[in-house]
């Protein structure tokens, strides 16, 4: 979505989707005086969803330890012009970074980034989007679709059985959906930024995930989630963590939600399609040049979507990576630092995830061991 420099373009490829759903394991000692009604793993997970909306404030430490080498000594002049060096994507999935976190309700976030030198931010405003880096003073501007920016009605929710219309419901749906692949328990109680939090602990049921226990905590007064993190195989500490230091419960001030681009700021406005004006709506009559337009539309749109290999935490996902990304990786000096050349392609192994890169533009990554992985993409 937004430009890739502002945000220090971390593709999806490097972090599974599951790292966001663990919690850094903590002493029992250090948490001896947390005392909480009992509830099970289905009211923790209930407690979490009705926690969308909450407004609060605070600092977040990120911690990663995927088994990167450190390019620290190659950072500036490895990176290319668009952000995407490896050196700078390997600086953000290793090592301890810390942001200021603020959400007003649903529609309005901000997240700031602070360097060194220079302070990076994303901003949400309604249906307003601002990524800004002071380091260059460049600014990227978008704004949603106005759906996108508004609350649902009460009366929007559907009443059928087949929705879950209520957390406790949803909750239940979603531990259903993955006791299959998951054996899913509740951790002892801990207290996190000041505040006390029940855990639930997931623990893969296949042994080829490289992933051992993920623990989610959750404030036991407001439902928001505290502290997420996941423990490799092989591993005592989590290989990557993210947890509240501190958090405030009132609602930040509406002008931390407004940016104006400082003078001599360079601006890049990206426009959002609607696709809600191409959605079920008219039919046009047949014509050759619009059939002939729709037909590669569908066709570009079937090459966008991602591939998908495998079940549960062994799941890969595939996708042909854009003619820049690919471009930025074959011209990046560090690419030989993390990649190991293999047949076919070139391969990154974590604590955490494996990635492939084909030699033909196509990505491929897991939570699996690089035998696993090859062996599925070679399947295909």
């Amino acid at each position: 979505m937004l430009q890739k420099s502002k945000l220090r373009w971390i593709p999806a490829i490097a972090v599974p989707a599951v790292v966001i759903a663990g919690a850094v394991a903590i002493p029992s000692m250090a948490n001896a005086g947390v005392s909480l009604p009992s509830k099970s793993a289905a009211q923790i997970v209930a407690l979490a969803e009705k926690s969308v909306g909450t407004s609060f404030s605070g600092t977040v430490e990120q911690t990663a330890n995927l088994g990167l080498p450190d390019l620290s000594s190659f950072a500036g002049a490895t990176s290319s012009d668009d952000g995407s060096g490896v050196s700078d994507i390997v600086s953000q999935l290793s090592g301890t970074h810390k942001a200021r976190v603020f959400v007003d309700g649903s529609s309005k976030s901000r997240v700031q980034t602070l360097d060194q030198l220079a302070e990076r931010d994303v901003i949400r405003n309604g249906t307003s989007v601002w990524a800004y880096d002071s380091s260059d003073k460049s600014a990227v501007h978008l704004t949603l679709p106005s759906r996108d920016g508004d609350t649902p009605s009460a009366g929007a929710t559907p009443s059928t059985g087949a929705v879950p219309t209520d957390p406790a419901t949803a909750a239940a749906s979603a531990l259903k959906a993955i006791g299959r692949y998951t054996t899913v328990s509740t951790s002892d109680n801990v207290r996190i930024a000041g505040q006390k939090a029940y855990q639930v602990t997931l623990a893969p049921n296949d042994s080829s995930s490289l992933i051992t226990t993920a623990t989610l905590a959750v404030d036991a007064t407001t439902g928001v989630p505290l502290r997420v993190a996941v423990t490799a195989k092989g591993q005592t500490d989590p290989a990557y963590s993210v947890s509240f230091t501190s958090i405030d419960y009132s609602t930040p001030a509406a002008s931390t939600f407004a940016f104006t681009p400082p003078q001599g700021a360079t601006v890049k406005k990206i426009a959002v399609p609607d696709r809600s004006a191409h959605a079920g709506g008219t039919t046009t009559k047949s014509h050759p040049g619009i059939t002939s337009r729709n037909d590669r539309i569908a066709k570009a749109k079937a090459e966008a979507q991602p591939t998908v290999i495998g079940t549960g935490w062994s799941t890969i996902i595939g996708a042909k990576l854009p003619t820049s990304a690919i471009s930025a990786l074959s011209s990046d000096d560090t690419l030989g630092q993390v990649f190991t050349p293999v047949d076919g392609g070139r391969l990154l192994k974590t604590a955490l995830v494996t990635v492939l890169i084909t030699d033909d533009g196509e990505v491929y990554a897991g939570a699996v061991t690089p035998s696993a992985l090859q062996a599925a993409v070679a399947a295909q």
